[in-house]
């Protein structure tokens, strides 16, 4: 799920060429994907549209799950289906929303969204082992996942339409240079991108509900994509994302005005090694870089 906040950039770089604007409805760039009620670029990134978390569906086969994850299944859900509540009223983790904004985006700039991903984000820092489709040679150095029991878990195809939330491979030192562009706060290239990138658009006081945020350090506000933690005690603030696919966890978190930041991947599907591992990778940008 890291790759949401992948998502948020490439809307913050559209946003900043004026291809899109933040409050821009979906239904602009994608009519077949009207809800009852409007929904906007800016609701499906701070997860406050109204949707459930995942697609109602039937889960396809084991080897491939998400073979019922369709464009089409999407325009009935929303035809049929009422939002859980009005958009921009709370905001509740949705998958579902994330990859809803990859294809109005991709719409909007007439291209595949990872086409957009690698021209705009993947491919000008030199992240090259990003990619939603690893060759063999990736592959191979692939981090083996596994499952409660401690059994090795195969990796899974996610499909062409999982891409806004989910289904990027990448490696420690891609993130870690990716981190490198996002605390070069007085650079000029890409200042606009940054600026939009790393801003707050929801408090989360009055939001009602407020629920799937949590999990790694209290959710004070979101940005595009990130969970925004506010500065408390000698922690300064700090926008993070935690992911898990596949019998593996991550999380990664910088605090954009102290030049740190820090990545962290376990690979065992263990929810208490999970959280504590989000709650010493906080503490330790607290150490290094107090108040």
């Amino acid at each position: 799920s890291i790759t949401k906040v992948f998502t948020g950039q490439v809307l913050a770089h559209l946003a900043a060429k004026g291809t899109v604007s933040l409050t821009q409805r979906v239904s602009k760039t994608a009519p077949d994907l009207k809800a009852a009620k409007p929904i906007r670029l800016i609701d499906l990134v701070t997860h406050s549209a109204g949707l459930p978390r995942e697609l109602p569906r039937k889960v396809g086969p084991d080897n491939n799950p998400h073979v019922s994850i369709t464009r089409p299944a999407f325009a009935a859900w929303l035809k049929k289906e009422p939002l859980l509540y009005a958009p921009g009223k709370g905001v509740l983790y949705s998958n579902f929303g994330f990859d809803l904004l990859a294809i109005a985006m991709s719409e909007a700039a007439g291209k595949p969204y990872p086409q957009l991903l690698r021209e705009l984000v993947t491919g000008p820092l030199g992240l090259k082992d990003t990619t939603f489709k690893p060759t063999p040679g990736q592959m191979a150095r692939m981090l083996q996942g596994h499952n409660f029991d401690g059994k090795a878990l195969p990796d899974v195809p996610t499909g062409d339409i999982i891409v806004g939330s989910g289904g990027l491979h990448s490696t420690a030192n891609d993130l870690l240079r990716w981190m490198r562009w996002h605390l070069d706060r007085n650079a000029t290239t890409d200042a606009d991108v940054r600026l939009l990138d790393h801003s707050i658009y929801l408090v989360r006081d009055g939001l009602n509900p407020v629920y799937g945020m949590d999990e790694s350090g209290h959710m004070d506000a979101i940005g595009l994509g990130w969970v925004v933690m506010m500065p408390k005690g000698n922690r300064p603030l700090i926008l993070q994302k935690a992911g898990g696919r596949q019998g593996i966890f991550t999380y990664i978190a910088f605090a954009p005005t102290r030049g740190v930041a820090v990545f962290v991947a376990i690979n065992e599907f263990n929810f208490g090694a999970a959280t504590a591992m989000a709650k010493v990778a906080n503490e330790l940008i607290a150490t290094l870089a107090p108040r």
